[in-house]
């Protein structure tokens, strides 16, 4: 009997840190179209996001200064990071969090190996934000872009 409490508190601890995961970063957002996400995004150490349409559903982004890594590591000044662009669309189904899938193209390789391609859609301080959770669940580090 023991065991089998000890075996139910962990497993119940898992869920809590899984929960605990989900809080890191800014509060999601469901409510989200393409049309509100176009414009510029600035994160750390110079990185650049900008989100545009082309016209009908086509829409394009480009970055400057875009991490070539996707874990924690990304946050130090000292990472090596790449220009380039592609096309980016919502992942997310209707009414889920919102959540940027990035589609690099041309001919930089680095930008179809391991590089931040999808951020997750949130609010702080009344406007929207991209960002990216980073590494262990249990430690909330976040690659952050706001306008």
């Amino acid at each position: 009997m023991p065991a089998l409490v000890a075996v139910a508190g962990w497993l119940l601890a898992g869920c809590s840190s899984i929960s605990d995961a989900s809080r890191c970063g800014p509060a999601p957002s469901a409510e989200v179209s393409q049309a509100d996400l176009y414009g510029s995004y600035s994160g750390p150490h110079g990185a650049r996001l900008d989100l545009t349409a082309v016209g009908g559903t086509s829409v394009m982004f480009s970055v400057e200064g875009w991490p070539k890594e996707d874990g924690p590591e990304i946050l130090t000044e000292d990472v090596s990071t790449f220009d380039g662009g592609g096309i980016w669309k919502l992942l997310n189904p209707p009414g889920e969090d919102g959540k940027v899938g990035l589609a690099f193209s041309g001919p930089d390789p680095s930008a179809r190996s391991a590089t931040v391609t999808e951020l997750l859609v949130g609010k702080e301080d009344g406007h929207t934000v991209l960002f990216a959770r980073l590494g262990d669940p249990d430690v909330c580090r976040t690659f952050r872009l706001a306008p």
